[in-house]
């Protein structure tokens, strides 16, 4: 029974946290449009051809540019033939349900044999897998400079299997920064007081709480995965020390640490010149973020930027949205009812109504009276919204609809994170802990607290 629990219970619970993370892993996608997935096609390709072939290998209720129906709004129109183009205009895209996912891969492998043209399923950077690298280069550099190479590998394989469950920038910052805390927390291995020394190193603590907190930029349950990959590395630890006593039973002659942890320095000017390991591992993260770079990552054709959502803000993209499409909606019902001679706003406010004037001869003369024909507010944008769905040529409304919140378009290369605002933010927030280090080094330098 003792050896169940020093040995047997540890090893257990770290396999079925590494077994729930590995089946909570989220799997990499090229899909840019929640619902929908992309097939482009060369733009010089035959519609009629195109089409047919799409019919044949039952993909559904499809959208594509010669199904939209003309728009009230020649402006709206035209700039909602963006959608279906990438930036460079060299490819013509169509957008399939995911219902009929199977179809959309069997009509681009018959694009590609039957019409000999290049046929782009998704978007080209699907997997950022340059994010796991990242991770692996910083766990290299720490542990060449380990003191107790197996306590910190042991520690910093939950990490690295979390960086490769969830290959998401944020995930990989994350793991960057508790890697530095793991290569902190191994110099005093198994010395005195060590446990009580750690929980109250400033670096440790800012280290491991910034890790927490980025992983929340991951989005989903990310935070929790990362608590899982904690508590993996500390029964991988507990399996460890286990291991070592059992081992010194045996031995003939045992090494004793003479300095307690609160002797230790761990702060070292060279442990601290360390940090920029894990600077440069987020600044490159950052980095590859922006440039939205192919460099080891998977996918297919290179060098298309697509439609895709972002997120939201109040900045003018070229792309309209659902809020442009209530506004074509509302001004088509308005229409009727407005002065020919009159200028009306193009962007409707909420509340505003369109009144009819009525006139009706009574005894007491002719009485004048309004009638309230319509109102631009939640119920009017409900009913215009209800009207992408009804039994017709899917109209491109439809995919924004099936987002299900506001977003803003821009031109981007794919893959599976967003790469907007928040996750750049999120980066160089993970930046800071470095920074820290840094100028907490310089002071202590001046103050003459660090030995080299």
């Amino acid at each position: 029974m003792e050896r169940f629990k020093k040995f047997a219970a540890p090893a257990l619970a770290a396999s079925v946290l590494l077994l729930i993370m590995f089946l909570l892993k989220s799997v990499p996608s090229s899909k840019l449009w929640k619902g929908y997935t992309m097939l482009s096609v060369p733009s010089g390709a035959d519609k009629e051809s195109i089409n047919s072939l799409l019919q044949e290998q039952n993909c559904g209720a499809y959208i594509a540019l010669e199904k939209q129906e003309p728009a009230y709004s020649i402006d709206y129109e035209e700039a909602r033939q963006k959608y279906f183009f990438d930036k460079d205009g060299a490819f013509r895209i169509y957008y399939i349900p995911d219902s009929n996912a199977s179809g959309a891969q069997r009509a681009a492998r018959a694009i590609q044999s039957q019409l000999h043209l290049e046929a782009v399923l998704g978007s080209r950077a699907a997997f950022p897998y340059f994010t796991t690298i990242v991770c692996l280069l910083v766990f290299a550099a720490f542990l060449y400079f380990a003191e107790n190479k197996i306590v910190f590998a042991a520690a910093s394989v939950p990490a690295l299997f979390f960086a490769f469950c969830n290959p998401f920038y944020a995930a990989a910052a994350a793991v960057c920064l508790e890697l530095y805390a793991l290569f902190l927390a191994q110099k005093l291995w198994r010395r005195k007081e060590s446990v009580q020394c750690l929980s109250k190193n400033p670096f440790v603590i800012v280290f491991l709480a910034a890790a927490f907190l980025i992983s929340f930029a991951a989005g989903g349950a990310k935070p929790i995965y990362f608590l899982l990959n904690v508590f993996c590395a500390l029964c991988l630890l507990f399996l460890r020390f286990n291991l070592e006593v059992q081992s010194e039973k045996n031995a003939r002659f045992l090494p004793v640490l003479i300095r307690s942890a609160k002797r230790m320095n761990v702060l070292r000017v060279q442990n601290v010149k360390k940090t920029s390991f894990t600077a440069l591992g987020i600044f490159a993260l950052f980095i590859f973020l922006l440039t939205g770079s192919d460099f080891v990552s998977g996918g297919g054709n290179k060098g298309l930027f697509f439609p895709a959502p972002t997120e939201y803000n109040e900045l003018k993209y070229d792309f309209p949205t659902m809020n442009d499409y209530y506004a074509q909606a509302w001004n088509a019902k308005a229409a009727p009812y407005r002065s020919l001679n009159k200028e009306y706003p193009s962007v409707p406010k909420e509340g505003d109504t369109v009144q009819m004037t009525h006139y009706a001869k009574t005894p007491k003369g002719i009485q004048i009276s309004s009638e309230v024909v319509c109102s631009y507010d939640k119920a009017f944008k409900k009913e215009a919204a209800s009207q992408l769905d009804l039994p017709s040529n899917p109209p491109i409304e439809k995919l924004w609809k099936a987002q299900g919140r506001n977003f803003s378009v821009k031109y981007s290369t794919g893959g599976s994170e967003n790469a907007g605002f928040g996750v750049a933010a999120a980066l160089l927030f993970a930046m800071l802990p470095s920074l820290f280090a840094a100028l907490y080094y310089i002071f202590a330098i001046k103050r003459g607290k660090y030995v080299s």
